[in-house]
This record gives structure tokens, C-alpha cells and sequence, in this order.
């Protein structure tokens, strides 16, 4: 699945993982993805649009975003961000706080609280962190709603959340209910949000060593510039020597480094929906 950058998008994992593994967390290349049925709903569901809005931009916008999200998004993550002035967009599964895999360790409520105590953004990413397409679509409402409850039990305050799909993965039915319960969903489909774009399905790019990297950074924000748009960014872990999924606090720095020195905007993706002018 390609963009016109020739950018792969990240490629859904094929095998099932443990169940019987109290505590455990699941690898994300071991995570059962479906068959035939799922693939197809997913793939009509990502280009049927129930919500668009025309995104008109002064100037270009960057946000990083963090999926799951592993202890190391939040340090040495976050002090990236801030040492730049800017905040970032945390999507936590509530259902996987404090779960462990060969990758990563899931933060736990405290973080969630305490990045919101320093001006990130707290998003939803599901209770239990299935993709959409395989729930049916009330048990994708009540687990959607189950994370929100926890999220706000966490840090009360959290309204109109953003809503990121796990895996990326969505399904037709659930789009829907997205649509009318988040204020956006995003994917990972890659590309820069310019013009009239699907707001329960935002483009955004992996920061990873098969995605957006330090060779690659330049023309994403050439690109981004270019189209006056934003461009939205996710990754995992941060760490020397990061997972598949994630990136070095090197690569994030740089990144965020040079979209500042170029004249982005980078906001949290709420901030930028505001600056947008989308309700």
C-alpha cells in the first residue's frame, strides 16, 4: 500500500499471539489481523467518508503523535517535544497499562496524568486495542467507551478526544461510530492532509526505520510545505536502539528540529485542528 512518495504503509501482522499469558502484552507482528472479510472491510471502510472538512493553513503544521504508548514516549519523548516548545499527541490503550512484550513496556495511568499535567494531549486508542475491523461494531462502542471512561478517570477534564485506530486498521461500520464519537480518527495510511480530507481517516507517517527517517525527512516537509498542509507523524518507542515501530530520540530531535527551523507549526493534533478551524 503505497503513497505517491512510493512510502509503504505499515503492513498489517499475520500470526495470532498467546492468550493464556496473564500480564503479558503481545507482540504487534503477532497480533491476529483476519482473513478475506476483515481485509475488504477495512479497505472500503478507509475510502468511504462519512465526515470531511476543507483544511485551509497560514502555514504548514507538524504533529507527533505516540501509539500504545511505550515508557519511553513519555522520557525521553516528551522532553523532545518540550525542549522545543512544542507538545504531542499520546494515544493510550487503557486495557494494556503497565503490560510488557519483547519490545516495549506500556506506560501506566501515572504517565497519562502527568503528560496532560504538562500540556500533551491525551487521545483514545481503544480498551483492548484489537483492530476495529475484527470487533463487531457494538463491541467496538463499548470498547471505545471503556477507554474513554478510563481516560477520564484518569484526568477528568478530557473532552471531544481524538481517536487514533490500532494497527490502523478500521472497518466501515466502525468509521461510523467513530464519526459521530470522536472529534478525529486517525490511520496510518501515509500522505500530507491538504485540502479536503476524511477527518476519521488522518493520513499520517511512521517515524521508523521503514517509514520517516533522517534520509526521507527533507522531502515529507518539502512536500508539507509545498502543500501548505500537515503533516502528522506516530511512532512507538524512543530509545537508542528502538523497535521496528519506533525511533532514536536522535531521529525525533532532528525532526522536530528542523520543521521548527523551517516554519511549521508543531502542535498536538487537536491544537492543529483548531488553528485549522475545524470544530
Amino acid at each position: 500500500m503505497n503513497d505517491k512518495s512510493g512510502a509503504t504503509a505499515p503492513q498489517p501482522p499475520r500470526h495470532s499471539p498467546p492468550q493464556d499469558m496473564p500480564g503479558a502484552l503481545a507482540d504487534p507482528d503477532e497480533v491476529a489481523f483476519g482473513g478475506l472479510l476483515a481485509r475488504l472491510d477495512h479497505m472500503v471502510g478507509r475510502r468511504v467518508a462519512f465526515r470531511t472538512a476543507l483544511l485551509r493553513l497560514e502555514q504548514p503544521i507538524l504533529s507527533i503523535t505516540f501509539d500504545d504508548f511505550p515508557g519511553s514516549a513519555e522520557v525521553p519523548g516528551a522532553r523532545i517535544l518540550e525542549d522545543h516548545g512544542a507538545r504531542g499527541t499520546y494515544y493510550p490503550a487503557s486495557g494494556l497499562f503497565g503490560l510488557t512484550n519483547s519490545r516495549w513496556t506500556v506506560a501506566g495511568a501515572e504517565a497519562v496524568a502527568e503528560l496532560h499535567r504538562r500540556g500533551h494531549e491525551i487521545g483514545l486508542h481503544g480498551h483492548s486495542h484489537r483492530p476495529a475491523n475484527l470487533m463487531h461494531p457494538r463491541a467496538f462502542a463499548a470498547d471505545l467507551a471503556a477507554n474513554r471512561a478510563a481516560l477520564r478517570r484518569i484526568v477528568p477534564g478530557l473532552v471531544r478526544e481524538n481517536y487514533a485506530y490500532p494497527y490502523g486498521q478500521c472497518g466501515l461500520m466502525q468509521k461510523r461510530h467513530v464519526s459521530g464519537s470522536v472529534r478525529t480518527a486517525r490511520s496510518v495510511q501515509p500522505g500530507i492532509n491538504a485540502g479536503r480530507v476524511d477527518l476519521d481517516f488522518i493520513k499520517a507517517v511512521e517515524i521508523s526505520a521503514r517509514g520517516l527517517t533522517e534520509d526521507n525527512l527533507e522531502p515529507w516537509l518539502d512536500r508539507a510545505a509545498a502543500a501548505c498542509g500537515w503533516l502528522v507523524l506516530f511512532t512507538h518507542d524512543v530509545a537508542e536502539a528502538p523497535s521496528l515501530y519506533g525511533t532514536t530520540p536522535r531521529v525525533l530531535s532532528r525532526i522536530v528540529g528542523r520543521a521548527v527551523e523551517r516554519g511549521f507549526a508543531v502542535l498536538p493534533v487537536g491544537a492543529a485542528l483548531d488553528r485549522a478551524g475545524i470544530a
